[in-house]
Parts: C-alpha cells; sequence; structure tokens
C-alpha cells in the first residue's frame, strides 16, 4: 500500500496533548487499571478520506470499533475524525480494533465497503496505536458494451450473481456508468447471465462463471462482436471477463438462423403450463420428456421448497454434473433423471419425479423450474406447479357447522370441475343417503355448499364424489353445534324481592338500576298481571331523588353483572355471559307506553319534547365487553369483538298490548364463533345518557333464541 497517501489519525497535537498530562492525571488513568488507545488509518491506492484539516476532495468516514477478547464491541465510534482529540481509554488487556466504511450487504450499486482491522495491546498508564490499513472488501464489477453491439442488437443486460439470495445485479443500457459491488462469496465464484436480443427479435441467453473471486478483485465483463466470424449467417458475440490478475476469455458464436426452442412435456399428458395434479399414491404424474432440436448444453432444476430441501433435494440441481451419490440420495426419495450427453436434440425420461410427489411429500402446491440451455444458447424455463392432493376428485377440506345448518367447503383436484360433481350427507349411523340439492357456490377449484334443515348437536356425515368416483374414503365426520336458550328466557322466574329475574343460585340477567334500589326505587321489577305467560319483566322509566337532586334512570335488563356505581355520574357494568350457540334470531313479545322526553343531558336537549323510545337488541361477541357510562364508555356495535348483532326500536308504542317481534342477527363473519351473549332491553334508548321520559313502560315476556 503507498503510505504516502496513508491518512494518520494520531496528529501531532494529541501526542503533544498526552506527553503534557499533568501527573494527577496519569495518575488517575493508573488508578483505573487503564490506558489510552490512538489510531493510524491508512487506505489503498486511490482512496480519498476528509481530514479535518480539510485534506482530500470527499467526505469518506470510517467507523471503529473496539473488541475485547470474547469478541464483544466495547468501544464505538462512528467517525474516526473525532480521535484525533480524544484518545478511546480502555482497560489494561488484549484487543481487535476494526474501521469501517459502508454497509457490507450482499450486493448494491456504487456503494462500496471497505474495511480493515488488526489486534493491539492496551497497557496501564500508556498509549497504544493501532495501525490499520483499510481496502475494498468487496468485490466490483463493471460491464461495457461496444458500439457494434449496441447497433447489432436492441436489447442487452448483464446479471451478476454471488448466489447469495440479495446477491443479483443487472446492468442494462440505463445503467452501464454503475459499478456492482458484491460480498465476495464463500466458494469464489461469481454466476453471470447475458440475456440479449438482435435487431430481428431474435434473443439469446448465455450464463457462465467467474472463478477464483477474491476480495479487491474488479472484473469488467465486456460485450463485442468477434471480427473474426464474417459469414452472413453467423454473428459471434466475445465475452471477455477482465482483471488485472485474472483474465478469462468466453467466446460464443451466435447463428442467427436458430432452430426452435427447447419444448418439454408430461409423458402422461399433463398440460406443464398450469397446475398439474398429482394424487397422493397414484404415482401417474411427474415423468417429463424433453425435445430440443438445437441440441442440450445445460439443464438445471431448482426449487425453492422446504419440503423438497428436507428430502435432500438441493435447491440448485445440475442434472449434467450431479455425481453418483447426489443420484443415489435424490433417487431413494423418488427423484431420477436420464444420463444423457451434451448435444442430444431428445431426451425422453429426462426427469422423473412420479414417485416423490406421490410417497415423500405432504399434501401442497409445489414450485420447480427445469431450466434448458441448448447449444444455440436458447434458454427456457419451465415452470412446473405440481399440486399434491388426495388420490379422490373431490374431497371436503372443513365444515363449518352451526345449529341447523352447515357450510361445507370441499375442493377438485381436476384442471376443470369434473363431471356429475355432487354432495350427500346423513346422520351418522343411518344406511340411507340424503342428496344435495342446492346450488354450489364454486370459485377456483374450491366450492361450498350450505346443507340446511339438520339437528342441533347431533354428528353427521358428509361426502362428496363425482361421475366418475363415489370413494367412501372421502366421507368426512361433523357435528352441529347445540341450540342453547338463555337461562329463564321467558322471565318466569325470579329472585325473593321480585327485582331480578334470576332462579335462585343463578346470576345471568342483571340490572342498572343499583342506584336507584337506594333510595327504594326499582325502575326494574317482576310482573305478573300484564302478561303472555307466567310472568314478565316491567321495566318502567323514572326520575330517582328528593325534590331536585336526583338522576333520571331508563329501566332495563341484561345479560351480564352489575360491578359498581361511579358517584351520582354512571356506573360500571360488564355486559355478557358465556354462550357458543350461533343463532339466527331472536323471537319474543313486548308491549310499550311511551311518554313525552321530559330529562335530557347537555348533549341531547334536542329530544325534549318528542316521544320516549325503548329498544332492545343482541350481540354475540368473542370477548366480555365493560360499560361505563360516567366515562362516555357505551356500547358499539361495531366493536371488533361483535360477530354478530341485531335491534329492535319503538317511539310509537304498542296501544297496551302484546306484540311478537322477531330481530335478525346479521353476522360480520360466518367462522368465527362466540363466546358470549349480549340481550339488552331499555324502556328509554337513551337512559344511559340521563335522557328520557318519566314513566315511560315497557313489559317483555317469553323471548327465545331462532335456529336456521
Amino acid at each position: 500500500m503507498n503510505r504516502s497517501i496513508r491518512y494518520i489519525i494520531m496528529t501531532a497535537i494529541a501526542v503533544l496533548s498526552l506527553l503534557s498530562c499533568n501527573r494527577k492525571e496519569d495518575s488517575l488513568l493508573v488508578a483505573r487499571g487503564e490506558g489510552l488507545l490512538s489510531l493510524d488509518l491508512g487506505f489503498e491506492p486511490g482512496l480519498t478520506v476528509t481530514t479535518r484539516a480539510g485534506e482530500g476532495t470527499g467526505d469518506l468516514k470510517f467507523k471503529i470499533e473496539v473488541l475485547n477478547s470474547k469478541g464483544t464491541i466495547v468501544q464505538t465510534v462512528e467517525d474516526h475524525t473525532s480521535l484525533e482529540d480524544s484518545p478511546i481509554s480502555l482497560r489494561a488487556g488484549h484487543y481487535t480494533v476494526r474501521a469501517s466504511h459502508g454497509q457490507n450487504v450482499e450486493a448494491a450499486f456504487n456503494s462500496p465497503y471497505y474495511a480493515g482491522e488488526t489486534e493491539v495491546d492496551i497497557v496501564i498508564g500508556q498509549t497504544a496505536t493501532a495501525s490499520i490499513e483499510c481496502a475494498l472488501a468487496n468485490v466490483k464489477v463493471s460491464v461495457e458494451v461496444s458500439d457494434v453491439v449496441k447497433e447489432k442488437f436492441s436489447s442487452y443486460s448483464v446479471t451478476v450473481s454471488n448466489g447469495a439470495a440479495d446477491g443479483s445485479l443487472t446492468f442494462g443500457a440505463s445503467n452501464l456508468d454503475n459499478s456492482g459491488y458484491f460480498r465476495c462469496p464463500a466458494d469464489g465464484i461469481l454466476d453471470y447471465v447475458v440475456n440479449i436480443t438482435n435487431t430481428d427479435g431474435d434473443s439469446y441467453t448465455i450464463e457462465q462463471n467467474i472463478n477464483g473471486v477474491k476480495p479487491r478483485d474488479h472484473y469488467i465483463i465486456s460485450l463485442d462482436v468477434n471480427p473474426d466470424v464474417t459469414t452472413s449467417a453467423a454473428v459471434a458475440l466475445r465475452i471477455t471477463v477482465d482483471n488485472t490478475v485474472n483474465e478469462q476469455d468466453h467466446d460464443m458464436d451466435l447463428n442467427l438462423n436458430k432452430p426452435a426452442r427447447p419444448a418439454l412435456t408430461e409423458a402422461g399428458g399433463a398440460d406443464i403450463s398450469g397446475p398439474m395434479r398429482a394424487p397422493q399414491g397414484v404415482g401417474k404424474t411427474g415423468l417429463f420428456n424433453l425435445e430440443s432440436k438445437g441440441g442440450v448444453q445445460r439443464v438445471v432444476l431448482t426449487h425453492s421448497s422446504d419440503e423438497i430441501a428436507a428430502l435432500g433435494i438441493p435447491n440448485k440441481l445440475n442434472l449434467q454434473e450431479a455425481g453418483e451419490d447426489v443420484r443415489t440420495a435424490a433417487a431413494e426419495k423418488g427423484l431420477t433423471w436420464a444420463d444423457f450427453e451434451t448435444g442430444v436434440t431428445s431426451v425422453n425420461g429426462l426427469l422423473d419425479i412420479r414417485t416423490m410427489l406421490a410417497y415423500n411429500l405432504p399434501l401442497g402446491t409445489y414450485q420447480l423450474t427445469l431450466s434448458v440451455l441448448d447449444q444455440y444458447a436458447q434458454r427456457v424455463d419451465f415452470l412446473l406447479t405440481l399440486n399434491v392432493t388426495p388420490a379422490v376428485e373431490v374431497s371436503v377440506e372443513k365444515v363449518n357447522a352451526w345449529a341447523r345448518s352447515a357450510y361445507v367447503h370441499s375442493v377438485f383436484y381436476t384442471e376443470s370441475q369434473p363431471e356429475g360433481m355432487a354432495l350427500q350427507y346423513r346422520r351418522k349411523g343411518d344406511a340411507s343417503w340424503t342428496q344435495f340439492s342446492g346450488d354450489f357456490d364454486v370459485e377456483g377449484t374450491a366450492f361450498t355448499a350450505r346443507i340446511t334443515g339438520l339437528e342441533p348437536a347431533v354428528t353427521y356425515e358428509v361426502m362428496p364424489y363425482t361421475a366418475l368416483e363415489q370413494n367412501e374414503t372421502s366421507i368426512f365426520e361433523f357435528t352441529t353445534e347445540e341450540a342453547a336458550q338463555l337461562p329463564n328466557f321467558n322471565f318466569d322466574t325470579w329472585s325473593d324481592n321480585g327485582h331480578f329475574p334470576n332462579a335462585e343460585g343463578s346470576a345471568f340477567w342483571d340490572s342498572g338500576n343499583q342506584g336507584a334500589s337506594t333510595l327504594g326505587k326499582y325502575p326494574t321489577s317482576q310482573e305478573t298481571g300484564h302478561v303472555v305467560s307466567g310472568s314478565a319483566a316491567k321495566l318502567e322509566s323514572q326520575f330517582v331523588g328528593i325534590g331536585s337532586l336526583g338522576k333520571f334512570a331508563g329501566g332495563n335488563i341484561y345479560s351480564g353483572t352489575f360491578v359498581e356505581l361511579v358517584g351520582m355520574n354512571g356506573a360500571i357494568i360488564d355486559f355478557g355471559r358465556p354462550y357458543t350457540s350461533r343463532p339466527s334470531a331472536l323471537k319474543g313479545w313486548y308491549s310499550y307506553a311511551p311518554v313525552v322526553i321530559d330529562y335530557v343531558d347537555g348533549s341531547h336537549g334536542n329530544l325534549k319534547g318528542v316521544s320516549d323510545t325503548c329498544q332492545i337488541y343482541v350481540a354475540l361477541t368473542d370477548a366480555p365487553y365493560r360499560v361505563n357510562n360516567a366515562e362516555g364508555i357505551l356500547f358499539n356495535p361495531d366493536d371488533p369483538s361483535v360477530i354478530a348483532y341485531g335491534t329492535m326500536v319503538d317511539g310509537a308504542g304498542t296501544g297496551g298490548e302484546y306484540r311478537e317481534f322477531t330481530i335478525n342477527l346479521e353476522y360480520r363473519d360466518l367462522d368465527r364463533k362466540p363466546t358470549h351473549v349480549i340481550v339488552v332491553a331499555a324502556s328509554s334508548k337513551y337512559a344511559d345518557y340521563f335522557t328520557g321520559g318519566n314513566g315511560s313502560t315497557m313489559y317483555i315476556d317469553e323471548f327465545q333464541f331462532l335456529f336456521e
């Protein structure tokens, strides 16, 4: 390395300052068991850095890392120039000092990475100097294209790779001025692919390797036309890889009168342009034949499947160069290939993966690429998509069973919908089947049927079939949900005080009128006179207080638990009780006599003087729901925990009679299952805001869930 361009960060100022340290400072350094580290940083020729004195024309700053003997970083300095006046203090010991500039990535344009390191011993009370020579740690690649190539070819590109996932760069007409920088591959090999198209539209692909690659190497890939080839039938593209240490010439004659490109077929007649079905245990799909009128130069099989890799099949396999040990190991897992010579024009049984697909891979979709390069530099990449499926033509993947219906999700494995595709079902243990008579919802190769008329909590069997296949191995078993009702849903059983519709020892229903009860008022109570049957729940809105001191309270009932009062401002309530069925609707009876709203809060003043409104709503959720109307936290039907919701409101009343109602539940997700149910009835819809009519009265009776 040319020391005349070395930049030394152990300046005279730093040295003098160290020499002039007073004895007190020296004693302090010794007392701490420390010494000082200075830096002598050198660079390879042509590398420009900026010093604090303004030398140089660039702005290259180095990161300094100090590692202890265990390899742990103990000091990091982002800018090497800061060490001129501030040497690093370190405890006595052996250290490794690294200097670097840039990002050490796999590949990038115009982003070199420089690095260097050395070892140093720190002695108590003394200054040690780490002398580091920094050099390019990448492999540099440039691409040059001659004017003749630019004239005779309409497009060209060179893709260079170090073999890593992010280690590829493509040079083309728009970026030939760029230099590519690559992390040096462990095997010392750079791959490059030249894609070039002449003015007649003929395309060529050339794949080559650069061997013996080392850091600091600079390779120039040059594309030119060989002037020695003068026949009109051919032109020779000369590719030269040049380095001052290592020069490699790769000359390729590209014949413009090319034969047809290589063609691949599946021996069983499967269309390789789309997904090919490979039934498990059958072994009929996966034998491929090759026709290459231009002769075969190279055949490479690649994949990125973890399942195939787990069989010991490499992600990249050159079928001509693989050793006998690789062949044997692959054959044991069901992958074999023909032994063929370079230049042959056809290979029957080129690749055979029938056994691997049929017996060694789990169900799923797999993609492999077979790259064929002929003698005329024509490369064709055949993408092979193979679906490993059950041996049957159709099968059930899952069943979403409700109480009286079930969504049966199935799939067919043929290239198109098989003839006679149908579905039948039965109660488990029955001898006869019931034919599904509805329509299938078909999307791609998936089809869904909704079976209705089932019984709750019963185990059924379902079997799909086609005109060619009725295989009882395709039978799928499922059990319908319970059609569960809620405890005391008819409101006939009440607590001893007659204010909570719960049986002895049960606590399913509750009311938010705990504050009113402290003053001897009960907006929610048992009703035995005005009923549909047995007892009903009476919900009466009323002002609770003494004189003008108090709050408006709406009669209400809900499935859940009253938690606590929040002064006179509201209450905390846990809505919801455990429940896992999925009803389609809530049915029941109600009677309502509204009065004019005479109590309002500050945000509902516009409602004063209009008729009050009652409300009943039901929600299925997958979590309990806490409300706190003192803080404005109320039930939100759009909350993510809500799976289904339905509501009914009435501001006109029922004229003193009971009226039957049905609230249909709207499901936001047909697959999610609830864990809780919320049923709420209130004589004043806005009672949570202390707004309503004093005397609005609602009766509810004989509730039940409907299941379809």
